[in-house]
């Protein structure tokens, strides 16, 4: 009997392999909205880009029910819904399994293991399927939470314990660190030498640290190990989704709330960090101002205005400097007054 290692379903309509002609975008997603507002605009955002075409969602783990959500609730945007999870790398080299990637006019890469979408897909015919997608097709590309953490050139997929800010701000080379990858697998334009995370304001029983200083600690530990200011990253609180077009301007949506909406572009300010060494705490000042964040707040409407071209072009928003003087203890933010 021969092992599929590989789930699809149609959830609804016919595949449409002709008609739809996609515009490329990126929606970035926080993780964790909850079909509110703010994910109904960046939904129907997303979509349109479509074009009435065929929407997949790409998973590892089992199939679930986005596909099927889309289907109840934005039917007249796309031709078909469908998900596909893939569970080995054999699987991720199955003709069959390329083909319905192919097909996709709009791709969303779900929440879940990004350490399983690197073992299983990283260097095989799907990860050719997504570039193709991307790069050639042009079609729109979506992910949350664990399928956003994959898109950026930079990209942390963890094989244990997904590291603390305390962790990493209070030893870079912490063990949860080691799986920080660079280059070698999904290719988003505009997402060049950037590093993505979610959840940044998530805290709950089993998340007692926000991941505020883990974005600023991934930064630090992409610029020591590339020895090149030219790194970037971006981080989505849980309610916030990027919105990026075809020219590499984002917008932010969310629901307007007073927190949790909030989307974070943050760039090197000249000076690379003082100290990234083993069991020693980070240091990256630059007399308070190691690194220059926009901060937009997500709204239902779509707010502020970031060039991914740049990374100066800017408004609806405003600057912070994040630093730290030493490990976790000494990380803040303040606003640029």
């Amino acid at each position: 009997m021969v092992r599929r290692d590989f789930d699809y379903i149609r959830e609804c309509g016919k595949v449409n392999s002709t008609s739809a002609k996609p515009v490329p975008g990126i929606l970035l997603i926080g993780g964790a909205e909850g079909k509110k507002s703010g994910e109904d605009a960046a939904t129907q955002w997303f979509l349109k880009r479509a074009n009435r075409g065929n929407f997949l969602v790409l998973r590892s783990g089992g199939v679930g029910r986005h596909a099927d959500w889309i289907c109840d609730h934005y039917r007249d945007f796309i031709s078909s819904a469908a998900e596909l999870s893939i569970d080995s790398r054999e699987a991720a080299d199955d003709p069959e399994v390329i083909e319905y990637i192919r097909q996709a006019d709009a791709l969303f890469i779900a929440g879940g293991d990004q350490n399983a979408y690197e073992d299983y897909w990283e260097g095989t015919a799907v990860e050719d399927a997504i570039n193709y997608l991307i790069n050639e097709k042009k079609i729109p590309i979506a992910g949350t939470s664990a399928g956003m953490a994959i898109l950026g050139d930079y990209y942390y997929v963890p094989s244990h314990q997904g590291v603390h800010s305390s962790e990493i701000l209070n030893d870079p080379f912490h063990h949860n660190t080691k799986d920080i990858y660079h280059s070698d697998f999904i290719k988003v334009p505009f997402l060049k030498n950037v590093i993505t995370d979610t959840h940044l304001d998530r805290i709950d029983k089993n998340h007692q640290e926000t991941r505020y200083g883990r974005l600023f600690g991934l930064l630090a530990r992409v610029v020591h190990d590339s020895n090149r200011l030219s790194a970037f990253a971006i981080g989505l609180e849980e309610g916030a989704f990027v919105a990026i077009d075809e020219k590499g301007i984002a917008k932010v949506f969310g629901n307007g709330a007073d927190k949790g909406q909030d989307a974070y572009f943050l760039q090197i300010n000249g000076a690379e960090p003082e100290q990234v060494k083993r069991d020693l705490p980070v240091i990256w000042n630059n007399n308070g101002q190691a690194v220059k964040a926009y901060k937009i707040a997500g709204t239902p409407e779509g707010s502020g205005k970031f060039d991914l071209n740049n990374w100066s072009n800017a408004s609806g928003g405003s600057w912070e400097y994040w630093f730290t003087t030493g490990g976790y203890a000494g990380f803040k933010r303040n606003p640029i007054k």
